[in-house]
């Protein structure tokens, strides 16, 4: 009786880790790459036109690096004296 428990859970031990394979199969998904939001944006504003097509950023991740600076845009909205 002991040896047939045995099998039994050697058998299921071994189709169990074969169920949970490691995730060295599928390759990793790389982090993307930060961009300074300022600087992001400065650059959207600086392009800006009618005919422009948009850009992608549903998977960009920004950096914040003004926080609350509030003259980080001073040099691109102020107006021209």
């Amino acid at each position: 009786m002991r040896y047939l428990l045995a099998i039994t859970v050697s058998v299921s031990a071994l189709l169990l880790s074969g169920c949970f394979g490691s995730d060295n199969d599928r390759p990793r998904q790389q982090a993307p790459v930060a961009i300074n939001y300022t600087a992001f944006v400065k650059a959207q504003l600086a392009t800006t036109g009618d005919t422009r097509d948009p850009v992608a950023i549903n998977d960009t991740r920004f950096i914040f690096r003004d926080q609350d600076n509030p003259d980080a845009y001073n040099n691109v909205l102020a107006p021209d004296n």
